[in-house]
C-alpha cells in the first residue's frame, strides 16, 4: 500500500532539487564574475603598461565592480546584481565586523568618480605613479574580496 515514490515525494524533490539548481546558478555567476574582474584586472595592467591611462582606470572600475557584482550575488543569493552600485548597496558588502569597509568603499566610489570623466584635465594629465598607485590598490581590494568569497564559501 506505502509507495515510496508518491506524488507527494516527486513534489518535495523536485522542489529540493529546484533550489540546489538556484545555489549552482548562484555560485556559478559568483565565479564568472571574479573571473570577469581578473579578466579586466589583466587588461588594466597592458593599457598601463602601453600609456593608456584613462582606459586603465576604466578597466580597474570594471574590476571593482564585478567584485562588488560577485560579492552581492554571493551574499543576498540574487541572481540580478543592482546595475547601478551606490554606496548604499557597496558599503555592507565590503565591510564586516573584522574588517571596516569604509576605505574600500571610498576608494571604489573614488574610482567610480575617475573613471566617469569624460576626460581628464589638460592642465593636469594622468601620471603614471598616480595611475600605477591607483592599479596597486585595486589589485590589493579584488585580491581580499576574492578571498572574503573563497572563505565564505568553505564556511
Amino acid at each position: 500500500m506505502y509507495h515510496a515514490y508518491s506524488y507527494k515525494n516527486r513534489q518535495n524533490n523536485e522542489f529540493v532539487n529546484g533550489i540546489d539548481d538556484k545555489l549552482s546558478d548562484v555560485k556559478k555567476d559568483v565565479f564568472e564574475y571574479q573571473r570577469l574582474s581578473q579578466y579586466h584586472i589583466k587588461l588594466a595592467a597592458i593599457m598601463r603598461d602601453h600609456n593608456q591611462f584613462k582606459a586603465c582606470l576604466i578597466l580597474c572600475d570594471w574590476a571593482l565592480a564585478s567584485m562588488i557584482k560577485a560579492l552581492y550575488i554571493h551574499s543576498y543569493h540574487s541572481m540580478h546584481p543592482p546595475k547601478e552600485l551606490t554606496m548604499n548597496v557597496i558599503l555592507p558588502l565590503v565591510h564586516t565586523d573584522a574588517e571596516p569597509g569604509l576605505d574600500i568603499a571610498l576608494f571604489i566610489g573614488t574610482m567610480q568618480h575617475m573613471s566617469s570623466l569624460a576626460d581628464c584635465p589638460y592642465d593636469q594629465p594622468l601620471e603614471l605613479n598616480n595611475i600605477e598607485r591607483l592599479f596597486r590598490r585595486t589589485e590589493d581590494i579584488v585580491r581580499e574580496l576574492t578571498a572574503r568569497l573563497v572563505n565564505d564559501s568553505t564556511e
